[in-house]
């Protein structure tokens, strides 16, 4: 029952990502955007005082690289501007134009509707319980990753002498 559990959770979570994909997808199409697009330009929204590239890199939990790309290609549409008065070029930070707002704000709208919308039937408290555990989750997988990659393997706490073999 449990490989059956982890296996449930690994298609749930699969395709999870793959409906959100698809949705913002289409939004962002509307716009010639991808999602990490709508991504950074919501985070910039909701700072309202522009993210420097590190703060979009870690609050989104993408990479340099991604973020870079994202930058150039949102102020090539003329979505976002660097604010250069910020001084050193690492703590410029990227700000919205007026069209980026308009864009940020039609995205956010959309992303709100769909969070009521599929929220359908799940409480509050139940929505607050499968955050937590997903955020749990996600910290034990980190964890379980870090453990691996400085050499230890994985166990299970319920089971001492139970471990898996990569």
């Amino acid at each position: 029952m449990r490989s059956s559990r982890f296996e449930i959770f690994s298609t749930s979570v699969g395709q999870l990502v793959k409906s959100v994909t698809a949705l913002k997808s289409r939004k962002m199409a509307k716009y010639g955007l991808k999602g990490t697009g709508a991504l950074c330009l919501c985070q910039i929204l909701e700072s309202e005082s522009g993210l420097t590239a590190t703060e979009l890199r870690r609050l989104g939990e993408i990479d340099k690289a991604q973020v870079s790309r994202c930058m150039n290609e949102l102020s090539d549409k003329g979505l976002v501007y660097l604010d250069e008065q910020e001084g050193r070029k690492y703590k410029q930070k990227y700000r919205l134009t007026s069209y980026g707002d308009m864009v940020a704000r039609d995205v956010q709208k959309t992303v709100d509707l769909l969070q009521g919308a599929v929220r359908k039937g799940i409480s509050q408290e139940e929505l607050e319980a499968f955050y937590r555990t997903l955020y749990k989750l996600c910290d034990n997988f980190d964890e379980v990753l870090a453990n691996e990659a400085a050499g230890e393997k994985p166990r299970n706490p319920d089971e001492e002498d139970e471990e898996y073999d990569t």
